[in-house]
């Protein structure tokens, strides 16, 4: 059930995300560019560490306060698990939209390559799949 709710959260937040980026991809191929002049260095940093921060970093850290809280309680209640998935679910899905401010600044090949990287990462890593959230109710020791 609860991974039912984290897929629709899920899909719901990254379908936009692919079809805006696919109305990228079809206008530079109509040779329509969307965007400002070539990006600097600082920007396609910045725009790197945000993907990074909100694929790996953010969620590894809301796993970290979910293990901090276990350690304490040695269980944890279901509406508290909960939380803490939507939360992870959600930063991820939100990492998805870092690819709009590299194309908008049109980023060199190698910084648009790690966005594509960080994103498909948390995407894939994170996504709520039954098997998944099952093992982590059951490390947890989750209260159904």
């Amino acid at each position: 059930m609860l991974e039912k709710k984290l897929q629709r959260l899920y899909f719901l937040i990254i379908a936009p995300a692919f079809f805006i980026t696919f109305l990228f991809f079809v206008s530079e191929k109509f040779n329509y560019h969307i965007g400002v002049d070539k990006g600097g260095r600082l920007i396609s940093t910045a725009i790197m560490v945000f993907t990074a921060i909100t694929s790996t970093i953010l969620p590894v850290w809301y796993k970290i306060l979910l293990l901090k809280k276990f350690r304490i309680d040695k269980k944890i209640n279901f509406e508290t698990f909960a939380g803490y998935q939507f939360r992870i679910i959600v930063t991820i899905a939100f990492s998805v939209y870092w690819i709009f401010p590299a194309f908008l600044y049109q980023l060199d090949e190698m910084p648009m390559v790690i966005v594509g990287f960080f994103v498909l990462y948390g995407l894939y890593y994170y996504y709520p799949s039954k098997k998944k959230i099952d093992a982590e109710k059951k490390l947890f020791k989750v209260d159904d």
